[in-house]
């Protein structure tokens, strides 16, 4: 594969991620999303006059070296130096497992590492997506 070719699958994935969780916010009572185009922020999620910035990160399903099972590898960190982000960059992030369809929801406050692993499992459970709505809106609500 051309450089250029795994840009734009990697892009396309972002965007696969951005949508599959606008969707998942959606889902979420009384909450609307709009994609926002600037970096570091990738959509912005609105209820009842208050605002949410969400940064989006989107892995697919993958089999690690030295290892049979497959599990997703989100890259948390930003830049080239691949540094943690600074906090109040954004207010949430959201891990969004692609291949399943899938996410996961921290307050940007807790997240506090530049890569992440997680298996298939891990995002199985059907109150994964609103419980962590919930808590990661709840945590960012309280700090304001």
């Amino acid at each position: 594969m051309a450089e250029g070719d795994a840009v734009a699958l990697s892009t396309r994935t972002g965007l696969i991620g951005e949508y599959i969780t606008a969707a998942v916010i959606l889902e979420q009572e009384g909450w609307q999303v709009s994609m926002a185009q600037q970096d570091g922020v990738d959509l912005v999620a609105f209820k009842d006059g208050q605002f949410i910035t969400v940064q989006v990160k989107t892995a697919t399903l993958r089999t690690q070296k030295g290892s049979r099972n497959p599990v997703y590898h989100f890259q948390l960190g930003s830049g080239s130096a691949m540094k943690i982000v600074k906090k109040g960059a954004y207010d949430v992030l959201a891990c969004c497992a692609a291949t399943d369809r899938k996410v996961w929801f921290q307050a940007q406050c807790c997240v506090n590492q530049l890569s992440m692993r997680k298996s298939p499992a891990f995002f199985s459970r059907p109150d994964l997506e609103a419980d962590s709505w919930m808590r990661a809106t709840q945590i960012v609500m309280e700090s304001r």
